[in-house]
């Protein structure tokens, strides 16, 4: 599933519309936190290295930039900027209440 839609530039939270019409809202914060890059998570054994209590709670997106046709890139306030963000990863953790029903949440 691609975006048909990306916005979020100066935002807290990135609204995403599915090429199905489906919309995706997703903090800015929620992404940060859940960065799998290598400055985020331990290449080898995948545990966190990102301390939460470091991420403002008011971080916002500075920059986006499509990687591919995969993903996205996503520069924060708090200066990250290394994470690429699937496509099918963030549909996957679309926070709304009928995605959450979806995955039995």
């Amino acid at each position: 599933m691609l975006p048909v839609s990306i916005q979020g530039l100066l935002r807290s939270t990135v609204r995403i519309e599915w090429e199905d019409g489906h919309i995706s809202e997703l903090p800015a914060r929620t992404m940060r936190l859940r960065c799998q890059c290598a400055s985020c998570k331990d290449e080898w054994t995948g545990a966190p290295l990102l301390d939460s209590v470091k991420v403002p709670l008011t971080l916002r997106v500075q920059a986006m930039n499509l990687v591919g046709q995969y993903g996205v890139n996503v520069k924060f306030s708090d200066g990250h900027d290394t994470g690429i963000y699937r496509f099918t990863e963030l549909r996957a953790q679309c926070p709304c209440a009928e995605c959450s029903a979806k995955r039995g949440e």
